[in-house]
């Protein structure tokens, strides 16, 4: 009897010992992720970020509207709003009526709006160029090589370039309708301050 008593407490004792030990580490482990989450550690930053390229790789690429190839050598002499994006990003969902807005405003500027729709089937890409009314020119990189050039590291991001396809400007995310202008803008203001 004194035997199986002392098994019983061995036995709680141990058990008790064991959800202590495991709650503590599950504490621990929320802790830590919180701190990480506060911190935006393993999280790209949203917003205008370093572009890390001085000037854009000169490409070709299939029109999704099935017209043929388009070459962005054929905008360099103007300023180019690089956007790139897929059917199934919600942030892409939500700015598309404000790109296409924009494009309407910005290419009577000289600007060039370039589409680059990323992993996507061009079904579902062709839909949602349908949905949004996009009329600026969408291209499709199905084998990656234009995206894996610049750096894209999700959808939505964009690049703003000036004149001769230098790199002014990354923007990762959702863009909102000032910062959008705000770059589109210092690309004019710049492009008109070369020509001087």
């Amino acid at each position: 009897m004194i035997i199986a008593a002392a098994r019983r407490f061995a036995r709680s004792l141990h058990g008790r010992l064991l959800v202590v030990g495991v709650g503590s580490a599950a504490l621990a482990l929320i802790a830590v992720l919180a701190i990480a989450s506060l911190r935006d550690v393993g999280q790209d930053p949203l917003g205008a970020v370093d572009p890390g390229i001085e000037r854009a790789a000169e490409f070709s690429l299939p029109a999704l509207d099935g017209s043929g190839e388009i070459a962005i050598a054929d905008y360099a002499d103007g300023p180019i709003f690089l956007y790139f994006w897929a059917s199934w990003c919600a942030p892409c969902e939500r700015e598309a009526p404000l790109i296409e807005q924009l494009w309407g405003e910005y290419e009577a500027r000289g600007y060039a709006f370039l589409g680059i729709n990323i992993l996507d089937s061009e079904r579902e890409a062709r839909r949602f160029v349908a949905r949004h009314g996009l009329t600026f020119p969408s291209l499709v990189d199905a084998d990656g090589e234009v995206y894996l050039e610049f750096g894209v590291n999700g959808v939505p991001e964009a690049y703003f370039l000036s004149p001769g396809l230098q790199v002014q400007h990354k923007f990762l995310g959702e863009l909102r309708e000032s910062e959008f202008r705000e770059m589109l803008d210092a690309i004019m203001a710049d492009s008109a301050r070369s020509a001087s």
